[in-house]
């Protein structure tokens, strides 16, 4: 058999679309691939020149790519999107790869021409795009894509002046809807509230958002901090005022609010959310229905964040050495796999108080983010767990550790150098190590953030997108971030086996997430359940207390040295 024909035998199993023509263009033979994409069959086709069976278009400029012309230009492989036409396809978004070879000891007298549909994956990538930035039930922004139009807005109020104000609105004793008419009808009462927004606010300019499950926030932009205050009280009172009938029976609910005016020194969105909460909090305190102006040196706020206390306490547990690192085991899914030892952990850190118990993380993670004090706590749990690894740094296999890491931290300049530094000191291999960066950091400091992962990649640290699937234009940011893992929500996966949204959601990203050649990760594995439908999808990683909870890391590290000893003995 020549050359030629070996070829041909070969392009029928290749799965994309393949077009093999001479050097002029005419065409030799196409794939069964390509007969489905060009909807002709392949005698059909042969002899005939290119351009009268598809034509590629520049994506940018909508004009003819002379794609064959290119490669006799440059005599090398190319790799490009592009638009596809042929018979009944206008303008399909493909990727295609050009490859000028010789056949039978002829000097490149052939042109292979691979391409694959990619509408597909745009499709999904545009519905999960939408689905990330809406509440699925009003279809108003979600808190995620909320944050980033108010980071929009703090930059502008620090760098040009522009004036904006941030309402938090939370309606008061929403529960007893729920509870006394049912779920549907507070479903139903939350859907008319939103549309009761929209009409309130200026859609021009103004932005609004569900940022919890009865609460919203409104971003009042380009409006002097009076102006804006008195829009506040017109949404109170547009609540106050609006009459919820169910079940033919009216019934009357109002709204705390919560005012925050930024300025050039407002800080960060955390901050700003945080504050918004506190002054709703303090009106939500003195009776509902009422609108609480933050002020700096607001004292009821003060007393409501309870963060006065917490600094001294978080600066005493540096000194005191209170902070304790766990590790919680991420686990193949793979049966056979699912059975060995633990080898890839995720890091927790652990705040205990004075009788022993432990301090939740969410008490205390805020505020370290609201003083600024994360870069420093970032720093002490990588030297901290460097020092305890490096005792297993021989093992075979090497256990994975992965570390999380604070907006903070990425914006610290200092930070990278500081991680290069400790890990030479610590001798321990940079593959032990994986950093876990969250979707929504990430996305805020995406040039950074490239530059944190590009550089410790190098290295052969390994990198996870934390919380996927919770923020913004996921996937068009994901082909920027070259991750080696995408953690799927636990939103998504602790119901599983009874929302089929969430279950929806896990499927989609697994598919990116296949698509990028990304492994993915499901957070809050509580259950067999859970585990059997996960498998079922496909996902390589399950964590959670169904496979097992946080275990102190001396002990974890005493386990990897104790040879026989199986870590997998842990599981719950």
């Amino acid at each position: 058999m020549d050359q030629e024909n070996v070829l041909i035998a070969a392009l029928m199993d290749v799965e994309e679309a393949a077009v093999l023509t001479n050097k002029h263009g005419f065409i030799i033979l196409i794939n069964p691939a390509a007969e489905r994409l060009l909807r002709q069959r392949a005698r059909s086709t042969r002899g005939k020149y290119h351009t009268e069976v598809f034509q590629l278009k520049d994506p940018a400029k909508h004009t003819p790519l002379a794609w064959m012309e290119r490669q006799q230009m440059t005599r090398e492989p190319l790799f490009r999107e592009c638009l596809f036409n042929c018979q009944g396809l206008q303008d399909v978004e493909i990727t295609y790869l050009v490859k000028p070879f010789s056949l039978n000891g002829e000097e490149d007298g052939h042109v292979l021409l691979l391409f694959k549909d990619q509408s597909e994956l745009k499709a999904l990538q545009a519905h999960l795009n939408y689905v990330q930035m809406n509440d699925p039930q009003t279809k108003l922004l979600n808190r995620k894509s909320f944050e980033i139009k108010l980071k929009v807005a703090l930059d502008e109020a620090r760098q040009q002046g522009v004036k904006h104000s941030f309402c938090h609105v939370a309606l008061d004793q929403f529960k007893i809807v729920n509870d006394t008419l049912g779920h549907s009808a507070g479903d139903a009462f939350i859907e008319r509230i939103s549309e009761l927004l929209k009409n309130a606010i200026d859609k021009r300019r103004d932005i609004l958002a569900r940022i919890g499950g009865d609460e919203f926030g409104v971003l009042i932009r380009e409006a002097e901090p009076i102006e804006a205050l008195r829009k506040a009280e017109g949404i109170r009172n547009t609540v106050m005022h609006y009459n919820f009938v169910w079940d033919g029976q009216p019934h009357k609910i109002t709204a705390s609010l919560g005012f925050v005016p930024i300025h050039k020194q407002s800080g960060t969105p955390s901050r700003v959310f945080s504050l918004a909460d506190a002054a709703c909090r303090v009106a939500k305190a003195k009776g509902g229905n009422r609108l609480h102006l933050y002020r700096p040196d607001d004292v009821e706020i003060n007393k409501h964040r309870g963060q006065l206390m917490w600094i001294g306490r978080l600066r005493k547990a540096f000194e005191s050495g209170e902070f304790r690192l766990y590790a919680q085991p991420i686990q193949p899914l793979e049966p056979r796999a699912f059975l060995k030892p633990f080898h890839h952990y995720e890091i927790l850190l652990r705040l205990f108080d004075v009788e022993g118990k432990t301090i939740s993380p969410d008490e205390f993670i805020p505020v370290a983010e609201y003083y600024s004090m994360m870069p420093k706590l970032d720093r002490w749990v990588v030297k901290e767990l460097l020092t305890h690894i490096r005792r297993v740094a021989k093992c075979d296999p090497l256990p994975i550790f992965a570390i999380n890491l604070s907006g903070q931290s990425l914006d610290d300049p200092t930070f990278l150098k500081y991680v290069l530094d400790v890990l030479k000191w610590s001798g321990v291999p940079p593959t032990m190590l994986c950093f876990e960066i969250t979707e929504r950091v990430a996305i805020s400091n995406l040039a950074l953030a490239h530059k944190f992962i590009d550089t410790l990649k190098l290295q052969g640290c390994s990198f996870s997108l934390d919380d996927f699937g919770t923020g913004v234009s996921s996937f068009a940011y994901l082909k920027q971030l070259p991750v080696n893992y995408l953690k799927i929500d636990g939103s998504f996966v602790k119901d599983i086996a009874t929302d089929d949204v969430g279950r929806a959601m896990v499927q989609s990203v697994h598919q990116v997430g296949q698509l990028m050649s990304v492994k993915t990760i499901a957070e809050y594995v509580e259950n067999e359940q859970i585990i059997r439908i996960l498998r079922e999808i496909g996902i390589e990683f399950g964590q959670g207390y169904g496979i097992a909870r946080p275990i102190p890391l001396p002990d974890v590290i005493a386990t990897h040295l104790q040879v026989g000893l199986p870590a997998s003995a842990n599981k719950t």
